[in-house]
């Protein structure tokens, strides 16, 4: 299957479906890894062009571990509801080209409005990219899309309907994590924590609630045309 996920900011998927999209390059399938934003506000030293190339950078490596293929739409954080057209346009193109059997992205009701309008920007996308005159290189896609929703960021507020027991890739997970260096640190300096041991922490306490070792919780979109009625997650 070919499975698309679209983030945010680079390190968002793997902090909320790293071991998932693990489990999927793991079946054979083929991952791309999305994000909207390019990192520009994400350091607290270096300049916005400094940092924008270090992520850039983080986010190949982390998606190299498990053979996916990174793209970032290059939108800067912090603007994505001002570019909000061009984030639909920019994601339709993708659907297109990528013809994904689902999609993984954000909730609509994150911690942070980037996150928030990119889940919107993607379920406007998967009809845009079904529509024959909506503007794009690539010619429209023949379906509507599953969307699959990744628990909220920090668990807040988040009520996950699938789970995915990611015991056998947690340490995968891990691993394409700590690619994010400037991240890790920038973390440790503007919230005071330690994000690897949280990254883990949240895998483990649903986890606890499954009996199992690890989980990722999900929500499928229930809009019409976006509902399976078999489950594509591993």
């Amino acid at each position: 299957m070919n499975v698309l996920a679209i983030g945010c900011h680079p390190d968002d998927l793997e902090i909320n479906a790293g071991g998932t999209l693990a489990k999927c390059a793991k079946r054979g399938d083929k991952v791309t890894m999305v994000t909207l934003a390019n990192g520009s506000a994400g350091h607290k030293i270096l300049s916005k062009e400094e940092i924008v190339k270090v992520r850039l950078e983080e986010a190949k490596k982390a998606a190299a571990v498990i053979g996916a293929e990174y793209v970032c739409l290059g939108l800067d954080d912090m603007f994505v509801r001002r570019d909000y057209d061009e984030g639909v346009r920019k994601v339709s193109d993708i659907i297109r080209r990528v013809k994904p059997d689902f999609i993984i992205t954000h909730g609509e009701h994150e911690y942070m409005v980037d996150h928030s309008i990119t889940s919107t920007i993607v379920f406007d996308a998967t009809m845009a990219a079904t529509v024959n005159h909506y503007p794009s290189d690539f010619p429209e896609f023949d379906r509507y899309t599953p969307i699959y929703y990744m628990e909220n960021t920090f668990m807040v507020n988040s009520f996950p309907e699938e789970f995915v027991d990611i015991t056998d890739t947690i340490d995968t997970k891990i691993e394409m994590y700590k690619h994010h260096k400037s991240q890790i640190e920038w973390l440790k300096v503007h919230d005071n924590f330690d994000m690897v041991e949280t990254v883990r922490n949240f895998a483990r306490t649903r986890g606890l609630q499954c009996d199992t070792g690890y989980v990722e919780g999900f929500t499928m979109c229930k809009q019409i045309h976006h509902i399976a009625t078999k489950r594509y997650l591993p």
